[in-house]
């Protein structure tokens, strides 16, 4: 866990500042993560299936326009670019790299499930994204070199301005400033305006927060449910802005590894009120196939039949399954019944089923000990070739020696 100032525990911190307003944590980060250094981000920038942008900044006298292109790149292209005023940014970097998932650890009082992704960023001198506002909570983690960060309250009286696929804010006027050195972390709720400008050469890791939307909460639910009437509210033809799920009295019990909790479902009734009517289990199999869904390109292959009678055969004969790097697990345990949620789908947990659950949540593979947990038999060959169907394992080599070692 990230290491809060002074007498701040976590519990304080989600009282006064969880989607309230931004906290400096000087010093915050532990020092045993695992680090990217810039040769090694540039390289997952050139790989075909990871999400990468460069942010260009142009400077014409005191202004400053801003231009972003997508990956992935060239090693070219990345060799050629200035000294200064650009920064790359990387997408998902735990669900390529697990060992870095070690990142995501520093904010486990907060339910994983609500995480969305460890974002990896090199500027150069100069570099930034712009002036502008995030929908979701974000920690913004200094690892090396120095980046001074510029926040105005949320209420400023700014304005986007489209700036080719950017929405960014002018005028901006800051009413605080930190710098940032390596250990510091900036934590920002949504909606809060901030703009981040590397003093020299630096890398920041972002750990973002899933806040999933009411057009996701629809179109879910009606893949699920087909037929069923509820719809997003009309808007008279205006376009609205997105609705976000939003848990602003979120408490540290709620952050067991996978746990989708009780008040997870009542503040979604909150967040959403066109769902008010449904019937409590529809609404948690909803929930848990959005937040647990993956990006399409993220998605783990799934394995055919043979394989997946294989793997079954390989359970069997105590060999250890690590949880695929790209699959999101989230369970519920309540009087609808206990339910697991893996990639999008979801499963009922009859039995012991449910501590099994909550063990590959938490140690991500699947071992000999958490298998006897499961009573022989139809009912486990069930959960396990779910598991299997659904990607959640990983079935390659050396995954499997690595873990077997």
């Amino acid at each position: 866990m990230l290491r809060f100032p002074g007498a701040l525990a976590a519990a304080d911190f989600l009282h006064r500042y969880w989607q309230r307003r931004p906290l400096f944590i000087p010093g915050g980060l532990p020092l045993d993560l695992p680090v990217l250094d810039a040769d090694e981000l540039a390289w997952l920038a050139t790989l075909d299936d990871v999400e990468s942008r460069l942010m260009i900044t142009e400077r014409s006298g005191d202004a400053c326009q801003y231009r972003m292109q997508h990956g992935p790149f060239s090693s070219e292209q990345l060799a050629a670019l200035p000294d200064a005023d650009w920064t790359l940014l990387v997408q998902d970097v735990e669900k390529h790299l697990p060992d870095f998932r070690a990142w995501l650890d520093c904010v486990d009082f907060i339910p994983d499930w609500r995480v969305d992704d460890l974002m990896v960023s090199f500027a150069a001198p100069g570099g930034s994204a712009g002036p502008h506002r995030d929908n979701y909570d974000v920690f913004l983690c200094q690892s090396a070199g120095v980046r001074e960060w510029q926040i105005a309250t949320a209420a400023a009286r700014v304005r986007e301005v489209r700036m080719g696929e950017l929405a960014l804010l002018e005028p901006f006027v800051a009413d605080r400033r930190h710098v940032a050195v390596p250990g510091d972390i900036l934590y920002l709720p949504p909606g809060a305006p901030h703009w981040g400008i590397a003093q020299d050469a630096c890398l920041t890791y972002s750990i973002g927060m899933r806040a999933p939307t009411q057009s996701e909460f629809s179109c879910a639910f009606e893949r699920l449910y087909p037929g069923d009437p509820v719809r997003d509210a009309p808007s008279g033809g205006q376009r609205t802005a997105p609705q976000f799920y939003q848990d602003p009295d979120l408490a540290s019990g709620e952050s067991l590894p996978g746990q989708i909790s009780a008040e997870t479902v009542l503040r979604a009734r909150r967040s959403f009120p066109q769902f008010a009517a449904i019937d409590a289990e529809a609404l948690i199999v909803t929930l848990g196939c959005v937040v647990t869904d993956l990006k399409a390109w993220l998605a783990p292959e799934q394995p055919d039949e043979a394989e997946t009678e294989a793997a079954l055969r390989q359970i069997s004969c105590d060999t250890t399954l690590p949880v695929h790097g790209m699959a999101r697990l989230a369970w519920y345990a309540g009087e609808e019944g206990n339910m697991a949620f893996a990639n999008g789908h979801s499963q009922a947990l009859p039995g012991t089923e449910l501590e099994f659950m909550q063990v590959l949540c938490r140690q991500r593979r699947l071992d000999p000990a958490a298998v006897a947990l499961l009573a022989c038999g139809e009912s486990r060959n069930r959960l396990l070739s779910w598991l299997l169907t659904s990607g959640v394992l990983d079935l390659s080599d050396d995954a499997i020696q690595n873990h077997s070692d």
